[in-house]
């Protein structure tokens, strides 16, 4: 029995959504139709890119097909709840980039919107369907490490934005940019995946940079079901960059290493849980479109919800406020 082939349309077109552009040509369960964005530089360079997919600097021009099933937001932060309210409108499933926003009272009324129209929904958290993801869940659960006694995050940048994402000037604002609404994001929604939903603990420590730059420097404490996580961010320095996120169990410890890979760490040593292939990031980009398409078939709900989103972006917010 032949599987059906969701039609997208990419709203943004920058690094992250000409990547998932890439990606979504490569699965043969999504077809990039068409793809809009506000810059002609960027509508030209995904025509040489995907010269199959109509691109556009007119957003009326994408709306007005009839031939989409999915939308895709890939834009600035403040300009999601738009993009997606008309795709909503139009009856198309949604599929959007965290965050949701940084209006946290307009993100909640976006959510019961959502909800409300009972069309498919994802927000893209790298986090979902990853290979990495997944094992550490069926591990904590196996009682691998023993009882979960918390986490810590560890992020070490060079630079903020990074070089890929260095044409984005908003990044670097704290308007709606910065790492921790960037990266430590994720981590957050992977805390609420596998501890519960984290909240913050008190105050955080953080320093941004002058005439309303984003933040280069971001303490903080989490509660979770769990025990509590332990954030710490730093940008600066001649270093290579690293991202550290660590479960802490009784009988051992499940380390994140860059994203993709896991370790399992124990009084006998360290040893890779994934193999080389489950371990490279086209692999947590092509996991997370395997469940997003079969939760697309079967209506349950597999990669995280506006909810989820939500949840985190309040989190999140309360950090950089």
């Amino acid at each position: 029995m032949s599987q059906m082939t969701y039609r997208v349309g990419v709203v943004g077109l920058g690094a992250v959504g000409t990547r998932m552009i890439g990606t979504m040509q490569a699965h043969e369960r999504f077809e990039v139709i068409a793809g809009f964005d506000a810059s002609p530089a960027a509508v030209t360079a995904l025509k040489e890119q995907a010269p199959t997919v109509a691109a556009t600097g007119d957003f009326d021009a994408l709306l007005s097909r009839d031939d989409i099933d999915v939308l895709y937001v890939s834009t600035p932060p403040k300009s999601h709840a738009d993009y997606v309210r008309h795709g909503i409108a139009k009856g198309w499933k949604i599929f959007c980039e965290k965050p949701l926003g940084v209006d946290v009272l307009d993100s909640q009324r976006l959510t019961a919107e959502m909800d409300a129209s009972g069309l498919g929904q994802a927000v893209n958290f790298v986090y979902s369907g990853a290979p990495a993801a997944r094992r550490a869940k069926q591990m904590i659960n196996d009682g691998v490490i023993g009882d979960v006694l918390g986490a810590e995050l560890d992020v070490r940048l060079s630079r903020w934005p990074r070089a890929f994402q260095s044409h984005a000037a908003w990044l670097s604002k704290r308007a709606e940019g910065g790492f921790t609404r960037e990266m430590i994001s994720h981590h957050a929604y992977l805390t609420l995946v596998l501890l519960g939903t984290p909240r913050l603990n008190g105050q955080p420590l953080a320093h941004f940079e002058p005439h309303g730059g984003s933040e280069n420097m971001m303490l903080g404490v989490w509660d979770t079901d769990l025990g509590k996580v332990a954030v710490s961010g730093v940008v600066g320095g001649n270093r290579n960059d690293t991202v550290s996120f660590r479960i802490l169990g009784s009988k051992g410890c499940l380390r994140f290493d860059n994203w993709y890979q896991l370790l399992l760490e124990s009084s006998a040593g360290t040893e890779s849980v994934l193999d080389d292939q489950q371990q490279l990031p086209v692999a947590a980009y092509q996991g997370q479109l395997d469940q997003l398409a079969l939760q697309f078939d079967t209506g349950e709900q597999r990669l995280a919800s506006f909810e989820d989103a939500l949840n985190v972006q309040k989190l999140i917010e309360q950090m950089v406020a």
